[in-house]
């Protein structure tokens, strides 16, 4: 928004960086929702088929996971609800809950291919 000076106060700005990243988090937890689908599935079918036996590791690897997407998502929520002043606070929250996601995600991987057989 311009000032009776010409200036940009900021404001506008602020709002569509807020909705940038906002849309652009929501799109990396969809794909995040669907990658973590298809290793579920994949490990499903390893257990079902007896290729890898289901390990107390591996269960909690994946409980891991559903914990951290679950964050992800109430983060993405807090950080949609925030205002414009303070939305930047919510972004560094987020930007977290992305590492602990695709750690876990990357850890759940690893013990889906560690009990391999």
């Amino acid at each position: 928004m311009l000032t009776q000076s010409g200036q940009n106060d900021g404001r506008r700005n602020s709002i569509s960086a807020k909705a940038a990243y906002s849309k652009a988090a929501q799109k990396r937890l969809i794909d995040s929702k669907t990658r973590l689908d298809g290793v579920k599935a994949k490990i499903r079918n390893a257990v079902t088929t007896g290729r890898i036996d289901s390990s107390e590791q591996l269960k909690r690897a994946q409980l891991a996971v559903e914990a951290n997407l679950k964050t992800a998502e109430a983060r993405l929520e807090r950080l949609r609800k925030s205002g414009e002043e303070n939305w930047e606070d919510h972004r560094v929250d987020m930007d977290t809950a992305w590492e602990d996601l695709a750690q876990s995600i990357k850890k759940l991987v690893t013990r889906f291919s560690d009990g391999s057989k």
